[in-house]
């Protein structure tokens, strides 16, 4: 039932008059029904006595332990029926009440993380801090007083003292003895049993932004002296600013100690971080280097769940689903999760942060709509792209088949008497630039543990220390770096600095431009003083840390990830899927939903730099063409050394264009571009009805044998064809 003011001034003026526990429990059971509804079974006087009084030979609570994402557990109390039911309706009552201060986030109505989250937005410099054992820290004795206190007033008075007695209830009903760790006269940590608020009560939360009132006016205070925002939610305290305040032997920090001490609270120094400009700034698990939004892993997880549902069906999709979504969450306290359930929930989330009317999100729920659609009834019809016959359709039925193999139309020569005035196909030789790349994965050379597991590579005896290693590595790489130079400059360089450039803080490496790698002085130095140091743990000094993706660049582990992913499509994540995805959704937003096929699991060497600069301007040519949207990519296996993406713009003809006409040619335009990026990376060619007929042109050939121009039965639109050797 919805609660409306009537409702909230009847709890107040009731609460005002209460003197006795008759008094309490008439207005406990006045308000469960707009929780439970009109046919609840309403309290009785003796349940209320008998879960106030924690001293009874009665189980009030289940204690369980859920893991959190650091991999430490959290304990939570779970009140029993009774107790649950006497707490939600008590906690309604305060809510009605108590108005928390406006720095007060969290378990307040009409407030969420998007509010605080947008309180600190654009500051370039955000500090977080969390407060230890937050729940447990607030003992039943300070609910107590607290509950004497304005607007509450259940104290003592010249008429009689029931009023005091009836603080004593709801102190009692809130709180639970459990083994806390408190501060002994010596300053030291030790256990001891006390009545506090459990994590897992309904009473707690707002009883603890009750018990944090004036922690809240006192750090607002101090939040105006130096000219900052303040926000809590729940234990999560932020400060931001324009400016750094935040030195630890600065006014601000003495203060802040002693406010936080003096309020009987201690701060989780392994929780506490100062995020500044530049880097990836983050409150309540939001984005807020400009605006609020979502972490992109957010986006993508989102996306790709809703693409195996639109593909392979509910029943398949649900498996990879649960796998991620354990993974993700760490536990289940009940049952097993649902999809459909879950999925909804992260769009309505999406909605909160982004607002109604956000293109991503209408594009996102609409998709989701059209699954959860009784005319859809969780088939989806789909093309099958490729092919010349109708739409087919996967049904449930059929999700334990494997996938249908896509079919590309056979070609036929051109005809000998066409007249031949391109100067195309051009020979080049991807093949052999992917043998050159393939050093990085032979056994027993040090070029392999520069992007494997280097610890194993020394205990092997292939190297003795980081100099050993980046000499022989130097040794190898000399033999090939001449060709390899040859057919890529951008990939040599790229190369060369991660793994031998000592200077190459200047000039840094790949899309990121990263001033780090292999022969970093500051690398060398520590693993000289620490021999037993593995490179991949080193900590990145400040000035070399970087954000990408929303994600801080700290450990050289992540730095060599980084140069695998730009020398390389990996299966890990599904890298090919989602750079097409990216593509889509960057130069195609409103075009129909993609059509994906055979994407995922895909690995290949090649240069990701260019390669991502070909795709540009590839979707730039379809976004020309709106009136067309239907868009579909698909990957068939050609062989075991090959593979071929293919990217068609169902539709989309060249029927007024010849297949000589200057447009299609390669010395100047777009398509010029795109062969220079695509040059020695994979071969190229494109398909379309023109003037002449159904045609394929090829421009980047490995196969000298292979014509310019080729005949072809027909095709469903332009059609870019790029074919990747393994």
């Amino acid at each position: 039932m919805k609660i409306e003011p009537s409702h909230i001034n009847q709890i107040k003026a009731s609460f005002e008059k209460m003197q006795t526990k008759d008094d309490l429990l008439q207005l406990l059971n006045e308000v469960k029904p707009l929780i439970y509804g009109d046919k609840t079974i309403l309290f009785d006087l003796k349940q209320l006595t008998w879960y106030a009084n924690p001293k009874l030979p009665v189980k009030r609570y289940t204690e369980f332990k859920i893991k959190k994402k650091s991999g430490s557990e959290r304990s939570i109390h779970a009140p029993v029926k009774g107790l649950k039911a006497l707490q939600k309706t008590l906690s309604l009552i305060l809510q009605c009440i108590f108005q928390p201060h406006q720095a007060a986030m969290g378990f307040v109505s009409g407030k969420s993380i998007v509010d605080n989250a947008r309180l600190h937005a654009g500051s370039k410099f955000v500090y977080n801090i969390d407060l230890k054992d937050f729940f447990p820290s607030v003992d039943q004795a300070r609910v107590w007083k607290c509950l004497q206190l304005r607007p509450f007033n259940l104290k003592n008075d010249t008429k009689d003292n029931n009023k005091i007695q009836l603080a004593n209830i709801l102190a009692a009903i809130c709180c639970t003895e459990m083994e806390v760790e408190r501060k002994n006269e010596s300053g030291e940590w030790e256990f001891v049993k006390r009545n506090v608020l459990p994590q897992g009560a309904p009473t707690s939360p707002v009883i603890t932004n009750i018990v944090c009132q004036r922690l809240d006016y006192i750090l607002t205070g101090l939040a105006k002296r130096f000219k900052l925002n303040y926000s809590r939610y729940a234990d999560d305290i932020t400060f931001s600013a324009m400016y750094d305040v935040f030195k630890t032997e600065g006014d601000f920090q003495k203060e802040l100690q002693r406010i936080i001490t003096e309020q009987g609270f201690h701060i989780k120094e392994s929780k506490t971080r100062l995020q500044k400009d530049g880097y990836r700034k983050e409150v309540t698990g939001l984005l807020v280097n400009e605006n609020v939004n979502v972490q992109q892993r957010y986006i993508k997880q989102l996306r790709m769940w809703l693409y195996y549902w639109e593909r392979y069906g509910e029943t398949r999709a649900y498996n990879f689903f649960l796998q991620q979504y354990l993974s993700d969450k760490g536990h289940i306290i009940k049952g097993k999760p649902n999809m459909t359930n879950v999925i909804k929930g992260k769009l309505d989330y999406l909605k909160m942060v982004k607002g109604g009317e956000n293109e991503l999100y209408l594009k996102l729920r609409g998709r989701f709509d059209v699954l959860i659609s009784k005319n859809v009834n969780y088939d989806k019809t789909i093309r099958e792209p490729g092919l010349n016959h109708p739409l087919i359709k996967l049904s449930p039925s059929l999700n334990n088949e494997p996938l249908p193999e896509v079919k590309i139309p056979k070609l036929e020569t051109f005809e000998k008497d066409t007249p031949k005035k391109s100067t195309i196909p051009i020979i080049h030789n991807p093949k052999e630039l992917v043998a050159l790349l393939k050093n990085f994965s032979v056994n027993d050379s040090a070029l392999k543990y520069s992007t494997h597991s280097w610890d194993s590579g020394r205990d092997r005896g292939i190297f003795r220390d980081l100099e050993d290693f980046i000499s022989k590595a130097k040794k190898e790489y000399s033999d090939f770096s001449f060709q390899l130079k040859g057919f890529s400059k951008n990939l040599n360089g790229k190369i060369y600095n991660f793994l031998f450039n000592r200077d190459i803080s200047k000039e840094g490496w790949g899309v990121s431009r990263i001033k780090f790698g292999w022969s970093s002085p500051e690398l060398l130095v520590a693993c000289n003083e620490n021999i037993d140091l593995k490179p991949e743990d080193f900590i990145l000094p400040e000035i070399f840390q970087l954000q990408i993706a929303g994600k801080t660049i700290q450990k050289f582990k992540q730095v060599i990830d980084i140069f695998k992913n730009e020398i390389e499509i990996r299966d890990e994540n599904s890298a090919l899927l989602n750079l097409i995805l990216q593509k889509h959704d960057n130069f195609l937003i409103s075009f129909s939903d993609p059509v994906v096929l055979n994407l995922e699991n895909k690995t290949f060497y090649t240069d990701i730099q260019w390669l991502s600069k070909a795709l540009d301007l590839i979707f730039e040519g379809i976004q020309k063409y709106p009136q067309h949207p239907e868009v579909e990519y698909y990957v068939a296996e050609n062989g075991n050394d090959r593979m071929v993406l293919n990217i068609l713009h169902r539709n989309s003809f060249k029927t007024g264009l010849s297949i000589h006409d200057d447009k299609l040619n390669l010395r100047r335009g777009d398509f010029s571009t795109i062969k220079d990026k695509l040059m020695n990376l994979c071969d190229w060619s494109i398909e379309s009805q023109f003037e002449e007929g159904f045609y394929r042109i090829n421009y980047l050939v490995s196969n000298k044998e292979i014509q310019a121009h080729q005949k072809i039965e027909s095709t469903q639109g332009f059609k870019h064809i790029l074919t990747f050797y393994k």
